[in-house]
């Protein structure tokens, strides 16, 4: 059937707008991959990686880090970044990428002793989730160390936000301070906790972290109260 030079003007128009939309579409959701991509720049030390699918693979330069990856530190304190974000952590340490967006990351805290390092992005945001608490408002640095089952400490040198899971509730942390979990969020003093060999090399440009100098983390029971520090 034919149609006429009439009915194909009035149809112009719509074929025109369909594809200008589908067009605004695509550039759409290609700029929202490319802002996504949080490419390694740098690795120090071997991390293995396992993705969402199973597979399991030591992390290289370059990689793409995607939404499930899980990285492990080996035998050693290792380290690596990605735009401009420097993520450390102690041997047989690890964490999950639990959700990347295009401007936020949470990140999920397993186990051992992780820093987080934002060197020079400040648009990026990253939220760490720990025993279903989240950390968040990370401006620059923060340090948290596992040192048992559903306990932990946290060190804020910038200020932090937490909130538990099942709260709606926001509490302010201060700067230069470091909190121990054990039930509750609370206020305390670790001894020589800047003297980690992980926080050392997190906040410096050194190349080698040094794991034979280990401060050693415990923690001591004194009556009711765990008096906790590096040895």
């Amino acid at each position: 059937i034919k149609l006429s030079k009439r009915c194909l003007f009035h149809r112009l128009p719509f074929f025109k707008l369909k594809h200008l939309f589908f067009f605004i579409l695509t550039l759409f959701f290609n700029n929202t991959l490319i802002a996504k991509e949080l490419i390694i720049s740098e690795i120090k030390n071997k991390i293995e990686n396992v993705d969402i699918y199973g597979n399991k693979f030591i992390l290289n330069k370059n990689y793409i880090i995607k939404n499930g990856d899980f990285f492990k530190s080996k035998n050693q304190n290792s380290y690596f970044v990605f735009n401009n974000v420097k993520i450390c952590l102690a041997k047989n340490s690890s964490v999950k990428f639990r959700e990347i967006k295009s401007k936020n990351i949470i990140l999920e805290h397993i186990t051992g002793n992780l820093l987080v390092n934002k060197i020079k992005n400040k648009s990026l945001k990253v939220e760490i989730s720990i025993y279903k608490k989240f950390i968040f408002d990370v401006k620059d640095k923060v340090y948290i160390n596992q040192f048992n089952k559903n306990k932990f400490i946290v060190r804020s040198f910038f200020g932090l936000s937490y909130k538990p899971f099942y709260s709606k509730q926001t509490f302010k942390l201060k700067k230069n301070t470091t909190y121990k979990y054990n039930g509750k969020l609370k206020e305390t003093k670790v001894s020589n906790i800047l003297k980690d060999p992980l926080i050392i090399n997190c906040l410096t440009n050194k190349k080698i972290i040094d794991a034979n100098k280990n401060y050693s983390f415990t923690c001591i029971q004194n009556g009711k109260t765990l008096v906790c520090g590096y040895k």
